[in-house]
């Protein structure tokens, strides 16, 4: 009987590990990476439920054909570490048009960032010394100009760290690059991702990306984040939406 599975074994990287754990939106990498094709390479829309945090190291991805159409394909995917489910993904895989123009769409513009050179970077060590490790691969600028009153909403610049311009691949990992909005509450405790649904909506253009995040309700120690990111020709290239918990830090 012939299988539509494939499996490929990686590697997670410990430099992209947030207190020892890899980030998500490295992880949601490496899940949509396997599932690409020749015929459709960009992930188009791709959807993961973290079930659990793997370790770095070795680990697994298995990828299912669910459809092989003619404009997108669609794919199961898995990333397993010691024979447990880390992370459970669908993804939607296309070939994006890079002379697209909108047919439609409503009144949403870029986010309004103080100048580049007035918002400070976003170290990978913070002042407590928990190391964010994707932030020394994402040269992230807050935007601290906002309203002092505490807010659920951050914004700020965001592009590689080597000053490279952003593949789509790359877009995967930005949309979970901010910090989470509770820190604009002035609540600092670890806010692990449930679920994450990105869809990337055209390909970024070269420069610096203006990135927004918000969130509409925190209860019950879980909170949305809706995340946009724009590029430099004011066009939206990516949406996602995640449901995160809140955890309050140790004493």
């Amino acid at each position: 009987m012939e299988t539509n599975i494939a499996q490929y074994e990686v590697d997670l990287d410990d430099a992209w590990s947030i207190h020892g754990r890899p980030h998500g939106g490295y992880l949601l990498r490496q899940i949509a990476d396997r599932a690409l094709t020749d015929a459709h390479p960009h992930p188009m829309a791709v959807s993961a439920h973290y079930v659990r945090s793997p370790n770095p190291g070795p680990a697994c991805v298995e990828v299912e054909v669910l459809r092989t159409g003619r404009r997108v394909s669609a794919a199961r995917s898995r990333l397993s570490q010691g024979g447990q489910v880390c992370v459970e993904a669908l993804v939607t895989t296309g070939r994006l048009d890079p002379a697209a123009t909108p047919y439609w769409q409503d009144g949403s513009v870029p986010p309004d960032l103080a100048p580049l050179d007035q918002c400070q970077p976003a170290p990978a060590t913070g002042g407590i010394g928990a190391r964010t490790g994707h932030l020394d691969f994402i040269d992230l600028r807050i935007d601290a100009t906002s309203s002092a009153e505490p807010t659920a909403e951050i914004r700020g610049w965001m592009r590689r760290m080597d000053g490279a311009d952003a593949t789509v691949g790359d877009l995967l990992v930005f949309a979970d690059g901010l910090p989470p909005v509770t820190f604009g509450l002035g609540m600092h405790g670890w806010v692990p991702t449930v679920e994450l649904t990105v869809l990337i909506r055209a390909l970024p253009a070269p420069g610096w990306l203006r990135a927004i995040q918000r969130a509409t309700l925190l209860q019950d120690g879980w909170i949305d984040e809706s995340c946009e990111l724009w590029d430099s020709n004011n066009q939206l290239v990516v949406q996602a939406r995640q449901l995160a918990g809140y955890r309050e830090p140790s004493a």
